[in-house]
Parts: C-alpha cells; sequence; structure tokens
C-alpha cells in the first residue's frame, strides 16, 4: 500500500469516527438518559426528530459540490465545520442539563446542521478519492469508522456521563473530535477540472430520480436499515425498563454494539468485491432480519447478561455487513461530478426510514410489546431483501445514465 493510499484511507476513517462521536452521544446515549430520568417511551421516540438534518442535507449538497476551494475542494468544507463543531460541544459543556435542557437542545439541533453539512463533503471526498477497487475496504472504514465513533460517543460516552458527570463526559467529547485534523493537513485532495466545477447543478437531484431503476433503488434505501434501527432503538429502551443502568447499557448498547458492527463492517468491505454486490447485498440483508429476531430471545422473559450480549453483538454484527454493502452499492450510484449530492441525497433516503421508524417506535412497542414489535421489524427488513432481489443495482446499470446539459454562459 502506497503511502498516499494509507493517508487516504487513515483520514477517511478518523472523520467518520470524529463525526460519529457526537451523533452516537446525541442519538444513542441521549435516549437512554432521558428514559432513565422519567420521560415516556412516546416523547423519548419523538427526541429523534434531532437527527432531522440528515433527512434533507440533500437539499444544500449541491452548494458543497459546486463552491470551495480548487486545490482542496471539500476539506476547504470539513476543518472548519470540524472547528464549529468542536465550539458547539464546548459551549453545551457550559450548561446545567437538568434546568438548561431547552438550550442543550438548541445547540444540538445546531451541531446536527453542522455534522449534516460536513457529512457531504466527507462523503464527496470518499468517492471522488477512492477508485472502484478500493471501495470496498474504503467503506469497511468508513462504516467500521461510524460505528468506532457509536462506541466512543454512544457507549463509553454514556459510562463517563453516569461517573463523571455531563461536563467532563462532553470535554471528552470534544478533545476526541481533533481526531481528524493532522490526516487531514497531510492530504492531498484530487484537484477539480475546470468542467467539472462548471458541471456542478442544483439538477443534479432531479437527474438522480430520471436514471434507469433510481425509484427501486430509493425504495429499497427506505427501507434496508429501517427494521435494524427500529428493533435496537426500543430494544435499548427494553433494558432501562428491566432495571438495568447507564453504565451496564452503555457497555451493552455501545460499546459491544458498535464492536459487533465494527467486526461485520470489515468482513463485509474485504469480501464484498469478490461476493459481487448483488449476492452480498441479498445475502447480507437476509442475515440482518434473521438477526433482528434474536431480540426475541430477551423479550420473552428474564435471561443472563451473557445471552443478551450475544444477541447484541450478533444483531450488531449483521448490521455492519449489510451496511457495509449497502454503501458500497450506493458509491457505485454516485458519480465522481456530483459524487457530494448523489451519495448525500442517497443517504438521506436511507435516513427517511429509520427516523420516521424510531419516531413511532414508541407506539408500536406500546400497542403490540416488545416481541410484536421485533417481528414487525424483521419483516420490514425480508421486505427489503425482496425489493433487492427484484431490482437492478446500481453497479448493473449503465455508467452514463442521464446526460448532462452544457452549463449557460451565467453558470
Amino acid at each position: 500500500m502506497s503511502p498516499q493510499t494509507k493517508t487516504k484511507y487513515s483520514l477517511i476513517a478518523t472523520l467518520y469516527v470524529s463525526q460519529a462521536i457526537p451523533l452516537g452521544f446525541f442519538i444513542t446515549a441521549m435516549p437512554v438518559i432521558l428514559r432513565d430520568s422519567g420521560l415516556s417511551l412516546e416523547r423519548v421516540g419523538l427526541f429523534s426528530a434531532i437527527a432531522a438534518p440528515y433527512l434533507i442535507k440533500f437539499l444544500w449538497a449541491p452548494a458543497v459540490d459546486r463552491y470551495g476551494a480548487r486545490r482542496r475542494h471539500y476539506l476547504s468544507w470539513i476543518l472548519p465545520l470540524q472547528t464549529v463543531a468542536l465550539v458547539t460541544v464546548l459551549a453545551m459543556s457550559s450548561l446545567e442539563l437538568s434546568t438548561q435542557l431547552s438550550m442543550v437542545l438548541a445547540l444540538a439541533a445546531l451541531f446536527m446542521v453542522v455534522a449534516a453539512t460536513q457529512d457531504i463533503a466527507t462523503d464527496g471526498l470518499a468517492v471522488r478519492a477512492l477508485a472502484e477497487s478500493e471501495r470496498g475496504p474504503g467503506n469497511a472504514l468508513q462504516v467500521g469508522g461510524y460505528y468506532l465513533g457509536q462506541v466512543l460517543g454512544g457507549g463509553m460516552m454514556l459510562v463517563l456521563f453516569s461517573r463523571f458527570g455531563w461536563a467532563p463526559a462532553l470535554w471528552a467529547m470534544a478533545a476526541m473530535l481533533t481526531l481528524p485534523l493532522l490526516p487531514a493537513l497531510r492530504f492531498r485532495e484530487p484537484e477539480l477540472s475546470s468542467a467539472a466545477v462548471r458541471r456542478f447543478d442544483f439538477g443534479a437531484l432531479g437527474r438522480f430520480f430520471r436514471r434507469p431503476g433510481a425509484w427501486s433503488w430509493t425504495a429499497i434505501l427506505l427501507l434496508f436499515r429501517s427494521g435494524e434501527t427500529m428493533a435496537t432503538f426500543i430494544f435499548n429502551q427494553m433494558l432501562v425498563d428491566r432495571g438495568y443502568g447507564l453504565a451496564d447499557i452503555g457497555l451493552l448498547a455501545g460499546v459491544l454494539y458498535a464492536a459487533g458492527a465494527l467486526s461485520g463492517s470489515l468482513v463485509a468491505g474485504f469480501v464484498i468485491t469478490s461476493l459481487g454486490r448483488r449476492a452480498g447485498l441479498t445475502l447480507f440483508a437476509a442475515i440482518q432480519a434473521m438477526a433482528i429476531l434474536g431480540y426475541l430471545i430477551p423479550a420473552g422473559g428474564s435471561v443472563g447478561l451473557a445471552v443478551i450480549a450475544g444477541v447484541v453483538f450478533v444483531a450488531a454484527f449483521a448490521g455492519g455487513l449489510a451496511t457495509t454493502a449497502l454503501y458500497t452499492s450506493m458509491m457505485d450510484a454516485s458519480r465522481p461530478e456530483t459524487a457530494g449530492t448523489d451519495f448525500t441525497l442517497q443517504q438521506s433516503l436511507c435516513a427517511v426510514g429509520p427516523v420516521i421508524g424510531t419516531g413511532l417506535s414508541g407506539f408500536s412497542a406500546a400497542a403490540l410489546g416488545f416481541s410484536g414489535h421485533f417481528v414487525l421489524c424483521a419483516a420490514v427488513s425480508l421486505l427489503a431483501v425482496a425489493l433487492v432481489m427484484r431490482s437492478k443495482l446500481p453497479s448493473e446499470q449503465p455508467a452514463v445514465l442521464v446526460p448532462v446539459s452544457a452549463p449557460s454562459a451565467t453558470s
């Protein structure tokens, strides 16, 4: 592996780790903290609305593709946004969670906007920097980095919060946001040509949906991770109801889950090329659906901590397999000249189903019980498998699907 490739992989890994740390805290740890403080399942479920910027970030993705420095186009977005995220977390650490919750949520919402914008630039950088043969390992690092960030943000931060309190936990999180700075400064981003820059326009969003097979691929994106996310969210709340402490839940839902997902993503990243996109996506999605049914074991009655840990690890491993296969296919559907827009649009579609599903999960679990809810989640995942089997994947579509009109003189 050349030094440039090593730098490329290290930058991608550290960027996704640092982005996922605060996301893990707000999306995984904060709902557990709120549930532990006495909030109902329905209100905790609605807290997932904080992730709304990830649903609509495609609206400003063309601007990230269009504007930026010529020599370090995406890094000229990433570095300033990383700094703003760091300052936001430090500002939150000065607030009291018990008495200034509304201010905490306001800053958390601001952070989500910043993080969503940075994610556009990071995805664009990854798509442009990775050759097709590097996308399997690159997506293993991307998804693995995300789950490692979940370990630190969703698990370890929950443990730190339970032992040291709000401010020290956020100080530690702020320190970890500096992870990608050194690799970013050393990385030589591929320079954009003048022609490529002129082709960036807001019509890229519409062109994506005019490609052959775009609507069936959209349906897959909406459903693919919905069942897994709905199941995992309610499982964490079930642990609270079963009397587990915050530290135990942090280790199970944060550290152990992310370790399993990281393992699965690494396995998928290095076998997806030889296995093939279709076979890998179908097989890993089916494994994910079956693993969700494993949650029925602890839902059915009292079991030991070792059994719960095993169920969590298997579900996480399956989720890592499936997500890495999905993200590799999403890169196949992203054109280099609109890399940030195409990949971000697909990510947003991936988030719509899980966010809506998570918001309704409290109501589903309250109506069906924990076991009924997990069966519903598995059924949603199996529906995604059926769609994959009936649809053409991006790698099976023509390389150039929709012609891009020449820019006008005022473009």
